[in-house]
């Protein structure tokens, strides 16, 4: 994953009923056009249709599990505010103490059973399960408990305040909600009939080939979706996908390589991406050697030159993490990330050496940044006193490298809009999703009031508090800001984008 700079996100003026739609790129004018099958490419093939299972971002499968289970939520990513889909409401009085869900009425589950307040419970409740196995559950286990008060209302109580608990929600699969029947059918059941309350039904799913979807004539906000049939493949391969798209083999691709969007771009194809702060990043496992000393994770950061990379990597097109927040973020400071300094970097690694310790670890990378791995490999191999091995990692071998903290780096992304619930959950010493292993009570403190303030002035100094720990411990090194972006031909429409890339299938209509 990586990522030009962002596509101006145009406001579409298209709605139905009493829905709002998102950000979206220029496509096609005039009303959108029922009929035709769109062709679909996403990065990863989901493992399992379990809601549970399927990861909400550019990077995965989010346009399936919209398809399939709708959305309660969604946010506009030019003003992130929050939208409301399947949920009419989310809100709390005590300063996110407590929230109070409220759901439309009238909704059902594509198989005619009601879509109530006690399949939101099941479905957040099964989350929070270590036993799911979901990659979501430190957002899920934010919540304490939920009560269900009628069909339409679900009131949910924090472990803590979060007053933007919603984020959490719409960034991540506990936006989708499945039939609790399905779901208590097990796995071979979910993943060959899943009900959701989604714009499109499961067709077929042949694994490693295509998604086919149909319509769901009982979709809420007809007369949407106005496609008739989606097919959905995954393609990992960035100029696979590329191709494909501008061959007239999809109609629109999720897209992370900022050489793709830029190539997209170039050759006036629909691009668009939501601007993000965090990034792509390089996280040291702090909790051994050699990382356990900050002098390794300094020297390691200011040897890298992140220009270097992005040539090699992404054929100069990236955009570079040069500060925490992105310069649109209300949260933005001018506290640089480490900067290249070899002079700095070669002081640190003979200082080491000199004790005993030269530094010496090995990248774990999937195959997709292996170029990443090789371009800083070649960039420290004229520093002393380093050794640099690469090894490469599939996504089912995460969990248990993760579990057995069995890696000195791994690539990951720490990507967001509002810093919550996602650099909480990346850097606090408390947070199952602290990959790095960061144990620093000052940053504790600052990411504890970030997440639990209602003050705008408060949390903003909080996240300066943040910047500067970062700069100080260096436990991830950001290389890339991430780009979760969507390319598309000329002739489709409807495109809208919310959350972390995800894109929302029953707006979209193709042009005949």
């Amino acid at each position: 994953m990586a990522g030009v700079a962002a596509a101006v996100l145009m406001l579409s003026a298209c709605s139905s009923g009493d829905s709002t739609d998102t950000a979206a790129v220029g496509g096609p004018s005039g009303d959108p056009v029922s009929g035709g099958t769109g062709h679909i490419i996403e990065q990863a093939e989901p493992r399992s249709l379990d809601p549970a299972l399927i990861s909400n971002s550019w990077a995965n499968s989010p346009v399936l599990g919209n398809a399939l289970y709708g959305t309660l939520m969604i946010d506009n990513p030019d003003t992130g505010d929050i939208e409301y889909k399947l949920a009419e409401d989310f809100s709390s009085t005590d300063a996110g103490k407590t929230f109070t869900l409220t759901l439309r009425d009238g909704v059902q589950f594509s198989d005619g059973s009601p879509f109530n307040a006690e399949a939101v419970k099941f479905g957040w409740d099964r989350i929070k399960d270590r036993a799911t196995a979901s990659a979501d559950i430190t957002q899920a286990s934010l919540i304490e408990s939920s009560q269900v008060i009628d069909d339409r209302t679900l009131q949910v109580t924090m472990v803590e305040p979060v007053p933007n608990f919603a984020n959490a929600i719409l960034q991540t699969g506990m936006n989708w909600i499945a039939s609790p029947a399905s779901l208590q059918g097990g796995q071979q059941s979910i993943d060959s009939n899943p009900i959701g309350a989604g714009p499109y039904t499961l067709e077929q799913w042949s694994r490693q080939d295509v998604i086919k979807l149909t319509r769901n004539a009982k979709y809420y906000d007809a007369p949407r979706p106005y496609l008739d049939k989606l097919e959905i493949r995954a393609i990992v391969d960035a100029d696979q996908r590329y191709n494909t798209l501008v061959s007239g083999g999809a109609d629109l691709s999720l897209e992370g390589i900022w050489s793709n969007i830029d190539k997209a771009k170039n050759a006036g194809l629909q691009n668009s991406v939501v601007p993000l702060s965090g990034g792509t990043t390089i996280v040291l496992n702090t909790t051994k050697a050699p990382f356990d000393d900050v002098r390794a994770r300094k020297a390691f950061a200011f040897a890298l030159d992140l220009d270097g990379i992005n040539n090699a990597a992404f054929e100069g097109t990236a955009k570079l993490p040069r500060t925490l927040f992105d310069e649109s973020s209300p949260f933005y400071k001018d506290i640089p990330l480490a900067e290249q300094n070899r002079a700095e970097a070669q002081r640190l690694l003979d200082e080491l050496a000199a004790e005993g310790k030269p530094l010496e670890f090995t990248m774990s990378l999937y195959p997709a940044n292996r170029v990443v791995g090789e371009a800083i490999q070649t960039q420290l191999s004229t520093l002393n006193n380093i050794k640099v091995d690469v090894r490469t990692i599939d996504l089912a071998q995460v969990g248990q490298i993760m579990a057995k903290k069995d890696y000195d780096t791994l690539v990951s992304t720490v990507a967001f809009a509002d810093p919550e619930p996602r650099l909480w959950s990346s850097l606090h010493s408390g947070s199952a999703g602290n990959t790095s292993g960061t144990n620093d009570p000052e940053m504790d403190v600052a990411l504890d009031t970030g997440r639990t303030a209602s003050d705008q002035a408060e949390r903003a100094a909080a996240y300066e508090t943040v910047q500067k720990r970062l700069v100080e411990l260096n436990p991830v090194i950001f290389y890339t800001r991430a780009a979760p972006g969507v390319i598309a031909s000329a002739n489709v429409g409807g495109i809208r984008q919310y959350g972390i890339g995800s894109v929302l299938p029953e707006t979209l209509w193709i042009q005949k």
